[in-house]
């Protein structure tokens, strides 16, 4: 009864860690790569302002070698936000792939630790097991056959009929947009 009770309770904790792991810690990684491009603009934004305050009035020439610089500066400034962008995503997937790893291992570790505790009565769960599965009565080769074929058939025909009607529904919406244009 006690050793129940401690099982109960470990498979608990092992569903509220994966629970935990599937929807906390996701947010969680997002909530890490916002606050650090909150940060990354902070700081491109004072650069801006600093370097809008020192530009001053300049001559024309001046002015317009600072537009064609200016035209280059967005120009590097969209490739440096892609850039940024990736190197975001790219943290946020490690950040997420340590998360993985590390509720793996405590999952592999809940395990081993489940085995070692129960390690004598294995051999008689597997013993059980094997004598259930040899219980099980198979449908005869033929008509398991006939039901296969019969269920591939039944899923063309529905994935057809959906296909179909995609179809027309989008063409549908289209002629309607163009109708109203």
């Amino acid at each position: 009864m006690v050793k129940s009770n401690k099982l109960a309770i470990l498979a608990a904790l092992l569903s509220l860690l994966m629970l935990f792991s599937a929807f906390v810690l996701p947010t969680f990684a997002e909530d890490v790569t916002t606050a650090e491009e909150t940060t990354a603009e902070e700081t491109t934004a004072a650069t801006e302002t600093t370097g809008a305050t020192e530009s001053g009035s300049e001559d024309e020439s001046k002015t317009e070698a600072s537009t064609e610089k200016g035209t280059e500066a967005g120009t590097k400034e969209e490739t440096t936000t892609e850039n940024k962008e990736e190197v975001e995503k790219k943290k946020q997937q490690k950040i997420r792939g340590y998360i993985n790893l590390g509720v793996g291992a405590v999952i592999l570790i809940a395990l081993a630790v489940l085995i070692f505790v129960y390690r004598a009565k294995i051999p008689t769960w597997w013993k059980g097991l094997k004598s259930e599965c040899g219980k099980i009565t198979w449908c005869p080769k033929e008509k398991l056959k006939k039901n296969t074929i019969v269920v591939v058939i039944i899923i063309l025909v529905i994935a057809a009929a959906i296909g179909v009607l995609d179809f027309v529904f989008s063409r549908g919406m289209i002629l309607l947009g163009d109708l109203f244009h």
